[in-house]
């Protein structure tokens, strides 16, 4: 049965239609990397061949660390420019891999599990910075790629999650152990398989090997050494996605270094540094479920219990507040008999905020002489706070006006620090998540609802029902702009 499974993984991969243009990808970007006289415009070339692949590298440019260096950024060569030529390379890589493993399915799950592999591919290179010796963008993507077979089962075999998890969990199993008992493939041979058959040069795998090197860092010859680094960042790694707090996180990451006999310091500023990448690369995901279990550990400061994601998790997806659901039948019988349009709007969202238990739910009204969206009728105890504060202005760059005037649905995650593009009387209160659900009658803007609250109840259930109610209120508008 688990030879079965290894022949269907394999067809599953080499179905992938997005797969072969992948590794083409990895191809070119490390000829890119390879080639000494390689320029800026051939990796700009590079870049801009895929659409999502330059919105992501733009939206990294852009990201709070970097705004103050020049204004907003809208062109890949002004990217390369700001960021850097290394930094760029090492972002393009990321990112292809991301898309490559990007699913709905697990989404959040899937998420946190590549940015485990993206924060040891930042701590390998930082750690092989300070030791010398080595290629630093090599590193960066040998031990990005070292998780390569894990994401790999996670994105093509969803249906052997749920005993993976389980094998983890109850027979306190690693995670290569876990899911070569479910599946029989060793995720490491799996990832040196797929390299391989895709033409992915060696310096991709020199990480993937199933035995593991032996002795402290410090007595280690060049390649062994390279290999150790690796090793030690997906161990860190391991620990800092799967903790129960942080006194447990330091201490075994501690040790780790010290039985490494590597500089202590040095290791922990290699840590820091990794973290704040893996906080400016937030905004290159696509966070629709709400911030993801690991991003959000990098960005918490206190000892308490830490987020993890499951695949507990999805189950609640399909879960619906009943408040919403009654909301909905409601409305549906208040659009079959005479109504006004404030009772309407009133009714959703009292339902939202009660349903949802909701920081605040406010409907907002094209302003077309201002070109500034305004709230109109709002609940909930932070519009009563903010209201007065609460006008969009759309000429400037935040991230309601983005989801506006691109007429899509779109979440936004409370930043772990202050950004240009976060308005500044957002997230107030507890919030952690805020949900934007334009209103356009007949393709042209009207307003939009604007909600904050958890991001454990703006789920996939959830947000579906919002989406209902707000389509409820487009039609009612449109009922009565017809009378």
């Amino acid at each position: 049965m688990k030879d079965d499974f290894h022949q269907t993984i394999l067809k599953r991969i080499a179905a992938s239609p997005d797969f072969p243009a992948f590794a083409k990808t990895v191809q070119e970007a490390y000829r890119v990397i390879e080639n000494d006289l390689a320029s800026a415009a051939d990796l700009v070339e590079l870049i801009l061949r895929d659409p999502a692949l330059t919105h992501r590298i733009l939206r990294l440019a852009n990201a709070v660390e970097y705004r103050h260096l020049g204004g907003q950024v809208t062109t890949v060569s002004r990217a390369v420019s700001l960021l850097g030529f290394e930094e760029v390379r090492m972002a393009a890589l990321a990112m292809s891999l991301f898309e490559q493993i990007e699913c709905k399915q697990h989404g959040k799950l899937l998420q946190s599990r590549f940015l485990q592999a993206l924060y040891q591919a930042f701590l390998a290179k930082n750690l092989a910075r300070h030791l010398g010796g080595f290629s630093i963008e090599e590193i960066f993507l040998s031990a990005l790629f070292q998780d390569f077979g894990v994401l790999l089962i996670y994105r093509h075999a969803p249906e052997a999650l749920p005993d993976i998890e389980n094998a983890r969990n109850v027979n306190g199993m690693d995670e290569s152990t876990a899911i070569q008992s479910v599946t029989g493939i060793l995720p490491a041979a799996l990832a040196r398989e797929v390299c391989q058959k895709w033409g992915l040069p060696e310096s991709a795998r020199r990480f993937l090997s199933t035995t593991p090197t032996s002795g402290r860092l410090t007595n280690l010859n060049p390649t062994a050494k390279a290999q150790a680094i690796g090793r030690l960042a997906n161990e860190t790694a391991a620990i800092m996605a799967n903790a129960t707090s942080f006194t447990q996180m330091q201490q075994e990451t501690d040790r780790l270094a010290q039985a490494a006999s590597i500089d202590l310091k040095m290791y922990q500023e290699a840590a820091n540094d990794a973290r704040a990448h893996i906080l400016e690369y937030e905004s290159m995901l696509t966070l629709t479920q709400g911030k993801p279990a690991f991003l959000q550990r990098m960005s918490m400061e206190k000892d308490d219990p830490l987020p993890i994601d499951t695949m507990g998790t999805n189950d609640a997806a399909d879960q619906r507040s009943e408040v919403l659901t009654l909301c909905i039948e409601e409305v549906t019988a208040k659009l079959m008999s005479d109504y006004e349009l404030g009772d309407i709007f009133t009714t959703i969202l009292k339902s939202m905020t009660t349903g949802l238990d909701l920081n605040m739910a406010a409907l907002y009204m094209l302003d077309r002489n201002n070109w500034q969206l305004t709230p109109k009728i709002g609940e909930g105890p932070g519009f009563g706070r903010a209201r007065a504060r609460m006008t969009i202005p759309l000429k400037e760059n935040s991230r309601v006006a983005q989801a506006f005037l691109a007429a899509e649905d779109r979440v936004i995650a409370r930043p772990a620090m202050p950004t240009d593009d976060i308005l500044e009387w957002q997230f107030g209160g507890s919030a952690d998540m805020a949900q934007v659900l334009p209103l356009y009658i007949n393709r042209a803007p009207f307003g939009l609802f604007y909600l904050e609250g958890r991001n454990n109840l703006l789920h996939g259930g959830n947000v579906n029902s919002l989406r209902t109610l707000r389509n409820q209120a487009v039609l009612a508008i449109k009922s009565r702009t017809k009378h």
